[in-house]
């Protein structure tokens, strides 16, 4: 461990208990749903639409409603400043839907990129007691990269959709891309395997298998919403909790995730609607279904960019009090 990172948030949830318990959640989920996958008849992107739009609105997105309560610690010794990091929160997701609305491929881009950072230091900080830049990059690549790999087609079409391209398009340049990252891949377990083996041992390396597995063979909005509910989502909600609730029962952290999350995610539940019904009116010719499918990952990309931040200075900040 890095000196000093033990007196950080992120520093102590690799000691956690509900951090552990959770792990042997996701090694058994990853498990049960790769082999349910197996048996999965072929789903359209419609269907995993509707199956998965509940789950990723109520239970993903809310995991970033307490985005406010962190910037208020964050300036727990400024309270003035309070308005000003908000303000500067929206304008960075302002920024970034402007990027999205005049460089559209490059805003994927910094999304995925972004994503990949974001999921993988969430993981690290529950996987192993140091940083560890191998683990941060195949950790968190897994839903992007497992997407690509198993369901090219689908996963293209949805990148397509997103940046207004003909999906042929992205499958030539996926085509190229996706072997040499699988390859790259598989040299960085190799090089985890090999050189961080005895410090991180059979679990974590399991979960990195497993979870693999699930994301290459679940249909890609299904290996999406599998990620951002059941692991990333759960491991914020947890890091909330034992940084507000310590040891406290399970009723109360989910009532105070739920008292804290509720407001944020409402809000952003009723913009995502108007968004979607103004896109619906601007150009009324087009699909429904992939101005709903732009609606959510964008909606997810531009709070991205700010929560991803805000939470990495959380984590870096010291724990001090247990008190968000």
């Amino acid at each position: 461990m890095t000196p000093g990172s033990a007196k950080t948030v992120g520093g102590n949830l690799h000691r956690s208990s509900r951090g552990r318990r959770h792990q042997w959640f996701v090694l058994f989920a990853a498990l049960v749903t790769a082999l349910v996958a197996l048996a999965l008849p072929p789903l359209t992107l419609e269907q995993q639409f509707w199956i998965i739009l509940v789950p990723v609105a109520v239970f993903g997105l809310s995991h970033g409603g307490a985005d406010p309560f962190i910037l208020k610690r964050l300036v727990a010794r400024r309270p003035n400043a309070l308005p000003f990091a908000m303000a500067l929160y929206f304008l960075t997701s302002l920024v970034f839907v402007g990027m999205i609305w005049f460089f559209p491929v490059l805003a994927l881009l910094v999304f995925l990129l972004l994503s990949i950072w974001h999921f993988g230091f969430t993981d690290v900080a529950y996987l192993s007691s140091s940083p560890n830049s191998l683990l941060i990059w195949l950790s968190g690549s897994l839903p992007v990269l497992g997407p690509i790999l198993g369901h090219p087609e689908q996963t293209s079409e949805l990148f397509a959709w997103l940046i207004s391209h003909e999906a042929e398009t992205v499958i030539a340049t996926l085509s190229i891309a996706a072997p040499i990252l699988a390859m790259l891949w598989l040299v960085a377990f190799g090089l985890l395997v090999f050189h961080h083996y005895y410090h991180l041992g059979g679990r974590v390396l399991a979960e990195l298998v497993l979870v693999a597995a699930a994301m290459v063979l679940l249909p890609p909005l299904l290996a999406f919403a599998f990620y951002f509910c059941i692991i990333h989502s759960v491991r914020h909600f947890l890091s909330i909790a034992e940084y507000r609730l310590g040891e406290s029962e399970i009723k109360q952290v989910l009532g105070f995730l739920a008292q804290k999350s509720a407001p944020a995610t409402l809000a952003a539940m009723a913009i995502a609607l108007l968004a979607w019904a103004a896109l619906a009116w601007w150009s009324p010719a087009s699909s429904l279904l992939v101005e709903a499918v732009r609606v959510m990952f964008w909606g997810l990309a531009a709070l991205t960019l700010p929560h991803g931040f805000v939470v990495k200075l959380w984590w870096d900040h010291s724990t001090g009090e247990k008190e968000l």
